[in-house]
């Protein structure tokens, strides 16, 4: 978490050396494991959440470029069996994953700023993800680099001194690597992100 702190002021830095107008947001997240994702956990993930730095390319365009990152964790305990590459394990288990976007992004503003301030873009980058299993006193994990990317639909609507940031994205985190089972594996989740975001830092 320290990092994505250490990023976000660097975001904070570069806008104000720029002069650029920018938006920064912070939010919570919400994740939900769909397609292969669901044969190792397929329960809601409710801990979650990052940042999103957007630069505006020119004052009279409702276009923006910028960085993103987050943290989605995902876990479960159940009784089952689990495929290990040395073979099976059957019993009471622990099982856990951590994903981690870091991104470039896009978007496209529109509608009236003072009510409500859609957008509508996405970011491609890459997904580092650590699943990790756990039963009685054995534990493994394995973590790997992937390919990713996102499409987000979302809007801000002004709150205050701050805009509430409300969006959706469907995070894929493309196949890569070797699984706990020894399988290359991807990873589909759509995640809404709800917080606060600022603008002109």
């Amino acid at each position: 978490m320290k990092y994505l702190l250490c990023i976000a002021l660097l975001l904070v830095v570069a806008g104000n050396a720029q002069g650029q107008e920018g938006v920064l947001a912070f939010h919570y997240n919400i994740s939900i494991p769909t397609q292969d994702f669901t044969d190792y956990i397929d329960e809601t993930s409710w801990i979650g959440g990052g940042f999103d730095g957007r630069w505006f390319v020119s004052p009279d365009r409702p276009f923006t470029l910028g960085l993103a990152a987050s943290w989605h964790v995902f876990d479960q305990e159940l009784d089952g069996t689990t495929e290990l590459p040395n073979g099976a394990v059957t019993g009471h288990q622990h099982r856990y994953v951590n994903s981690f976007p870091i991104v470039a992004t896009a978007h496209y503003y529109f509608g009236d700023r003072s009510r409500a301030w859609a957008f509508v873009g996405g970011g491609v980058g890459t997904y580092y993800v650590l699943q990790r299993f756990e039963i009685g006193v054995l534990a493994a994990e394995q973590g790997n680099w992937h390919f990713g990317a996102y499409p987000e639909l979302g809007v801000q609507v002004p709150f205050r001194q701050a805009d509430l940031f409300l969006s959706a994205r469907y995070n894929c985190a493309f196949e890569a690597g070797e699984s706990l089972s020894g399988a290359a594996k991807a990873y589909y989740y759509p995640s809404f992100q709800i917080g606060l975001a600022y603008h002109q830092w």
